[in-house]
């Protein structure tokens, strides 16, 4: 499967993730695993792809003890990441 493609069904999984906020868990898992899965792109991409997964599985411990949460501005970010991703690494 090509970057480009795995990039993609990344985004596709943070649509649907933004639309209902179900299992963040397994959202951040999927995120990644899908950075995990890119060929030939430099180790700091994985290291950020881990620093993404940290900011998600974190706004739940936030959400849970009643502080504000940033995730409405996490995920749009996110995308903005992952599409720039597209953009240099397809």
């Amino acid at each position: 499967m090509s970057n480009k493609t795995v990039l993609e069904r990344l985004l596709n999984e943070i649509e649907k993730y933004d639309k209902n906020r179900n299992d963040r868990d397994a959202f951040a898992q999927i995120v990644y695993e899908s950075i995990e899965a890119l060929e030939g792109i430099p180790y700091s991409v994985h290291q950020q792809g881990r620093d993404w997964q940290y900011k998600i599985e974190t706004e739940e411990y936030f959400d849970k003890e009643g502080f504000e949460s940033e995730i409405n501005e996490v995920i749009p970010k996110l995308k903005a990441w992952v599409d720039e991703l597209i953009q240099s690494h397809s």
